[in-house]
């Protein structure tokens, strides 16, 4: 197995991840530091979706608290 580092633009970073996920598990692992999400990709995709189709619902939370919750995290 190989090991590379790369250096990837924020504006192509979760297309590139998105094409990782994509590749067999077992193929391919996935180390990085801080900037990967300790969820997957299709998990957040799951999420931002959830969250988008709330907000017409008027179920979201106030912005201070969603703050407050990452931060906590």
């Amino acid at each position: 197995m190989h090991t590379i580092q790369l250096n990837i633009d924020d504006s192509i970073f979760d297309k590139f991840m998105g094409l990782l996920e994509m590749l067999p598990r077992d193929k391919v692992e996935v180390t990085s530091g801080r900037e990967y999400p300790s969820i997957s990709f299709e998990e957040a995709k799951q999420k931002v979706q959830k969250a988008v189709n709330s907000i017409s619902e008027n179920k979201g939370i106030p912005l201070n608290q969603a703050i407050e919750k990452i931060l906590q995290s």
